[in-house]
């Protein structure tokens, strides 16, 4: 039995819910329109008779319903006075009582033409009951369902994979499902196998965790690889479906993957995942460790992994993408309401969506409440601006705490260049750098031949 708060969906999330469910239930097309100011109409169709149904969709599930009720006296209503519809429909995340649906068809009245025209939090539960099909539509809901949970769980069968489910459950508000999401899952639907390449904070394990999920609700057992493949030789069951998931594949042992160690025993399970329906394999790798790796590892030409490969680059994301991506996270992050209308201001957040930094990882940090202590709301915007500018903050830690002295010498390298760089001259320069006698107190691994 259903019985969702709707709290994990944003307000366009539950709209786009609401439309879809009352539709399946009326038996008919509820049209939605473009973000922007609704006028009161969030979804609309046409009777029998010819005369327009409006449907309008309040989530305020937080908000006490006496604030709701005279909010919908206090705005909607004269919405409705200009619109005049035949027939008004209201869906509301909030759970009502009858007293609470007379007091809300008199706030409205004469446009809600009984009470049975009024959807709360149980009657949208109620029709979810029935029209299960709802459900699987609307990823995030169905996701969150009570089954779905308790079998999530149940097919994390090591300890720290269910840890892992768990994060991505905790975090999947802010998820947002892009072109990228559908594209990526078609390979992996196909293939067996995929891929994910990308650049720092594109979102490559944000998209592989979300792939992973969708395979362990509908039965897959989940294993998370943490340092090397022989890993999952114990687990692995030709019969069983099951979903593994390796992140970083490559740079956590790079040495040992240029060597062709990790590589090969990286390919001959990717072959056997392949050659098995029941099995689905995913891997994420930086776009420029996988680049070396291929050069390097035989094995990855002769088994023609390129068609496994989904590289996930910003400029692939709609204007649309980035928009949701954006809101997911205003909406669910917490920020107070007097930050976030900084961003609405003569459209500031067209500026975010079309800079040339955007990227998952900027956003989450600019929408993190944590680090507004210090910065007053008046200050946010330029707050914002400094970042999507300068990034640096951003990037601090893996610079300065995940490479070692050999590594951050490359970035460098790399970065001061100021433009594309070929691999041999890269080379040339890293080792007539590190062979001065100024960079012989350097730490780390070297190269290769260490």
């Amino acid at each position: 039995m259903s019985n969702y708060d709707f709290r994990q969906l944003n307000d366009k999330e539950f709209e786009g819910f609401c439309t879809d469910l009352l539709g399946v239930a009326l038996g008919c097309r509820i049209e939605r329109f473009k973000p922007g100011r609704d006028s009161g109409v969030d979804g609309r169709y046409f009777s029998s008779s010819g005369n327009e149904v409006i449907l309008q969709c309040k989530h305020w599930s937080n908000t006490p319903i006496g604030s709701l009720i005279r909010e919908l006296e206090k705005s909607e209503k004269p919405k409705l006075d200009k619109l005049k519809p035949k027939k008004y429909l209201l869906a509301v995340s909030n759970p009502l009582s009858r007293s609470d649906k007379k007091k809300i068809f008199g706030a409205l009245s004469p446009y809600i033409s009984s009470e049975g025209d009024i959807y709360g939090k149980e009657d949208l539960n109620d029709l979810l009951n029935k029209y299960t099909e709802v459900e699987r539509r609307h990823y995030k809901l169905w996701l969150h369902s009570a089954s779905v949970l308790s079998h999530i769980f149940n097919s994390a069968l090591i300890g720290r994979s269910r840890y892992s489910l768990e994060e991505i459950i905790h975090s999947s508000r802010m998820y947002a499902i892009t072109s990228n999401h559908d594209s990526a899952l078609n390979i992996l639907e196909k293939l067996r196998v995929l891929i994910i390449s990308g650049d720092p904070g594109v979102g490559k394990t944000t998209l592989a965790n979300h792939l992973c999920l969708k395979y362990v609700a509908e039965g897959y057992e989940y294993y998370k690889i943490s340092d090397e493949i022989k890993e999952v030789e114990l687990v692995f069951n030709s019969s069983a479906k099951q979903i593994f998931y390796f992140d970083d594949f490559l740079g956590r042992n790079y040495l040992d993957a240029l060597r062709g160690h990790e590589g090969s025993q990286v390919t001959q399970f990717i072959r056997r995942v392949s050659a098995n329906k029941n099995m689905r394999f995913v891997l994420t790798s930086r776009s420029t460790i996988l680049n070396q790796g291929k050069f390097l590892i035989d094995n990855f030409e002769h088994d023609n992994l390129k068609r496994n490969e989904f590289e996930l680059r910003i400029k692939s994301l709609s204007e649309i993408d980035k928009a949701k991506i954006l809101y997911n996270h205003i909406y669910h992050s917490g920020i107070e309401s007097n930050y976030v209308e900084q961003l609405y201001i003569d459209r500031r957040y067209r500026s975010v969506i079309s800079h040339r930094n955007f990227n998952p990882r900027l956003i989450n940090y600019i929408t993190d409440p944590t680090r507004l202590e210090t910065c007053a709301a008046d200050n946010y915007w330029q707050y914002v601006v400094a970042s999507l500018n300068d990034p640096s903050q951003i990037w601090e830690n893996p610079f300065g705490a995940q490479l070692d002295d050999f590594g951050r010498v490359l970035v460098l390298l790399v970065v001061l260049h100021g433009y594309a760089i070929h691999e041999s001259q890269l080379a040339e320069a890293y080792q007539r750098f590190v062979s001065l006698p100024s960079s012989q107190s350097l730490q780390g691994m070297k190269g290769i031949s260490d």
